[in-house]
């Protein structure tokens, strides 16, 4: 009989307990590595299964949409994978960032979904079920969107600066921006040349428009000129291309339209279809569009491991009640707002027009009556109490030209931003796409379609 020492036994046994616990901590990357792997992004990875539901719920959202699935099945099924290796990496971001989306933030999405869909949120999760969809993994669909689009917001915030002088050229030169709603009747002429035209062809069609625009300038009819002259497809109606808004007029007569005259005519454009003039005959301006503006005060009690939503709430509810007895708002601001920059100022933001704030102010803004205390409410930064001090009409003033032209160029560079940042995140992520285990499960989940698009459809765009 073989004689095991007590230590001997007391040290295998500690061993063993050892490789359980090993085994406990790893169970879920374990399951993973059980899981075929099909990509490994640093010490994670997408598995084979995360990639089938991420592909099934992404087509039904094509059908519950009405959009056609594309015809590319290999083409899609890299996008899809390549859009999840993107997201991954966001989230983690967002995780060692201390990025926090939390339940009741993808509530008021859901519920937001749901008003515009013109039902109600329990009508909205029926709805989710009835076509098919897993309505668990809908809402963590959701909140992984929430997490991504605040990853890019912060991140436009952080490498997108805008100048002044950029700002400034903007207004200056694309002050049609602002004009939008402007309608313009405009009638035009072309004389046209051919596709590799010879020195002296355009320079006889040149010479020709400018004759064209000296008999114009001598009295002569531009719907007469037009229908003698040009090459254009509408010369026998004069030129006569109707009233147009600014985005409808073609862009190569927009630098001449912004400085001409009614009743006058444009300068020679030179085009690779010919030379054009066009003729002003008309325009109706909408330049006294009015805009709201409103002035805010609120307070704002972060969240923290020690301050719960309830204690923020609780603690503003006081606040409002100490206003409501005569404390004046702005003492309290200054002592309690967290919202370092508008405390200063006794809680009090700047004149400001719709859309500024997050939505969950600018719901309690349109709502709230004049000089009232709101009850407290969560955004994504907190908890808040506000104030509407008052509310003006404005005309379209330069201020609100400079922002809106600041709003414009941001969003013009966002998605180059964007793309250059994910492609430094991969850079120093180490990512391997694990080619002998790739996806094959297209085939089982997509018949033949009609349609060939070139970016995966996403659901939360409307």
């Amino acid at each position: 009989m073989l004689i095991v020492s007590k230590d001997i036994w007391m040290k295998n046994t500690n061993i063993k307990c050892f490789i359980l616990i090993i085994i406990l901590f790893c169970s879920n990357s374990f399951a993973k590595i059980l899981d075929q792997a099909i990509v490994i992004i640093e010490d994670d990875v997408i598995t084979q299964s995360e990639f089938e539901k991420k592909l099934n719920f992404v087509i039904n959202q094509y059908k519950m949409s009405g959009n056609s699935l594309p015809n590319d099945r290999s083409a899609f099924q890299k996008q899809l994978l390549d859009s999840m290796v993107n997201i991954r990496l966001m989230l983690n971001y967002a995780r060692k960032s201390g990025l926090v989306i939390e339940e009741w933030m993808v509530d008021k999405a859901m519920e937001d979904m749901a008003k515009r869909s013109g039902v109600s949120l329990t009508e909205f999760r029926e709805q989710i079920i009835e076509k098919g969809a897993d309505y668990n993994f809908f809402r963590e669909f959701l909140k992984e969107d929430l997490i991504t689009r605040e990853v890019k917001r912060r991140v436009i915030s952080q490498k997108v600066k805008i100048s002044k002088k950029e700002i400034d050229e903007f207004v200056t030169h694309q002050s049609h921006i602002f004009k939008e709603n402007n309608q313009y009747k405009i009638s035009n002429i072309l004389i046209s040349i051919s596709e590799n035209p010879s020195i002296q062809e355009k320079s006889s069609a040149k010479k020709k428009v400018e004759m064209i625009k000296k008999k114009f300038l001598s009295g002569g009819q531009f719907s007469t000129l037009a229908k003698n002259y040009s090459d254009s497809g509408n010369a026998l109606s004069g030129g006569d291309l109707g009233w147009r808004k600014i985005s409808e007029v073609p862009r190569i007569f927009l630098d001449e339209l912004e400085t001409l005259d009614v009743g006058k005519i444009s300068n020679v454009i030179e085009s690779t279809n010919g030379y054009y003039i066009f003729y002003l005959e008309d325009k109706k301006e909408m330049e006294n569009v009015e805009i709201e503006e409103r002035n805010v005060r609120h307070i704002l009690i972060k969240r923290n491991a020690i301050v719960t939503n309830e204690l923020a709430s609780n603690k503003l509810l006081e606040l409002k009640i100490r206003i409501e007895n005569g404390e004046s708002f702005s003492d309290l601001a200054r002592a309690h707002s967290e919202d370092t920059m508008s405390a200063a100022n006794g809680g009090e933001l700047n004149w400001s027009v719709k859309g500024s704030f997050v939505p969950e102010f600018e719901d309690k803004i349109d709502t709230l009556p004049l000089n009232k205390i709101s009850e407290p409410f969560s955004s994504q930064f907190g908890w808040h109490i506000l104030e509407v001090l008052g509310k003006r009409n404005q005309d379209n003033t330069e201020i609100v030209k400079r922002s809106l032209a600041k709003r414009y160029i941001t969003s013009s560079r966002s998605q180059e931003v964007v793309d250059a940042w994910i492609i430094e995140l991969k850079e120093k992520n180490y990512i391997k796409y694990l080619a002998e285990s790739s996806p094959k499960i297209y085939d089982k989940n997509i018949k033949n379609n009609d349609l060939e698009l070139q970016q995966i459809w996403d659901p939360f765009s409307k």
